[in-house]
């Protein structure tokens, strides 16, 4: 009976311990599943350490005394006005050189150097290079760069509105090339559009002082410039077709392409660096003949005077006023000629340099 008792109690207490070591067991054997089976979210790209901006060795690893060096020796160069050789100087010292005084003060000066030997694209190339580098520099702060170029932009902006001009062969070389000549009247100047080169330097003007007075009253003389009627007339001698010279009345006929040839000619002569075929548009062209030689002759058109008739004003006094769809309403837009109805038709814009139409030519980079 006591034997009996002893295993009855311990059954008991059996069936009280053995639910709990179960879910003890259960419950570990679970938590050992859950940590098994966890999937870790992957890392976002925000979370990623960026890769380090590769490192720029000083100067390239070139010592400073070289580059100072090789910095006083094109100095004394532009000193004595050898502008081509100090040129290379500084563009070599400009692409080694990381210290700021030493970069941004050949930059400087390598534009200045093409300025003076009329490589008019690669100054504003190096004031641009310098304004959007070193913003903070002596020579922009110093105001410097920025009476460098307005100087530069009145100069440009001052336009010859009247050309006279007369081109004709003086001989042939040795290659059996025409050498041409030109004659003007006297006290007559030819003055050549540089537009490019104030418009470049109006763009590095926006870019050091955006806002200022200076920057404003430049864009006012280059919108003037722009809009100021020209007036010419150009006399070319035409070359023969073939060595007997022209038929017997010494004329042609003027094609198209001859125009548009024609217009290339005279744009190599009136501007730097740009040219458009769409110049005949504004001028009458014609076969011309003078002491037997015959001749190219392009003028600007005579502008049209539009119907006027008088109408009371309001203190009743008669002013003239276009008549309603007349002649007003249909004047050429080509019979005034301005730099700005040129370029518009030429798809270029001189404010930023860039072409809407492919068939003109492109500006080129310097790879500086």
């Amino acid at each position: 009976m006591k034997k009996l008792c002893l295993t009855f109690s311990f059954s008991l207490l059996l069936s009280s311990f053995l639910p709990a070591a179960v879910d003890a067991t259960t419950s570990s054997k679970t938590k050992h599943l859950k940590k098994k089976h966890v999937i870790q979210p992957a890392a976002s790209a925000e979370s990623r350490p960026a890769p380090a901006a590769p490192t720029v060795e000083r100067n390239h690893g070139i010592p400073r005394e070289k580059l100072v060096a090789a910095y006083d020796y094109a100095k004394n160069l532009y000193a004595g006005q050898q502008f081509d050789k100090a040129k290379d100087i500084f563009k070599k010292i400009v692409l080694a050189a990381t210290d700021e005084d030493l970069n941004s003060d050949a930059l400087y000066l390598y534009s200045q150097c093409s300025f003076h030997t009329e490589d008019f694209t690669a100054c504003v190339k190096g004031l641009t290079i310098l304004a959007k580098r070193w913003p903070d520099c002596p020579l922009i702060k110093g105001g410097y760069v920025s009476r460098f170029c307005s100087f530069l932009i009145n100069d440009v902006a001052n336009l010859q509105t009247h050309w006279d001009y007369y081109r004709f062969k003086e001989r042939l070389d040795e290659n059996g090339n025409p050498i041409w000549k030109e004659s003007i009247p006297p006290g007559f100047k030819i003055k050549r559009i540089n537009f490019k080169l104030g418009f470049g330097l109006f763009r590095v003007l926006r870019i050091i002082e955006p806002n200022s007075e200076q920057t404003a009253a430049a864009g006012r003389k280059l919108n003037y410039m722009l809009n100021a009627p020209i007036t010419m007339i150009w006399v070319d001698e035409k070359a023969p077709p073939n060595p007997w010279g022209h038929p017997a009345d010494f004329f042609s006929i003027f094609s198209t392409n001859e125009r548009k040839d024609f217009s290339k000619v005279i744009c190599d002569r009136m501007f730097f660096d740009w040219q458009t075929e769409k110049l005949y548009q504004f001028l009458v062209m014609y076969d011309d003949v003078r002491n037997l030689k015959p001749r190219f002759v392009a003028r600007t058109k005579e502008p049209e005077e539009s119907e006027q008739v008088p109408v009371p004003a309001n203190n009743g006094a008669l002013t003239a006023s276009p008549v309603p769809g007349g002649p007003a309403a249909q004047i050429d837009p080509t019979a005034v000629l301005t730099l700005s109805k040129l370029f518009q038709v030429a798809g270029y814009n001189p404010f930023s340099d860039t072409y809407t139409n492919v068939i003109e030519s492109s500006p080129t980079d310097l790879n500086l």
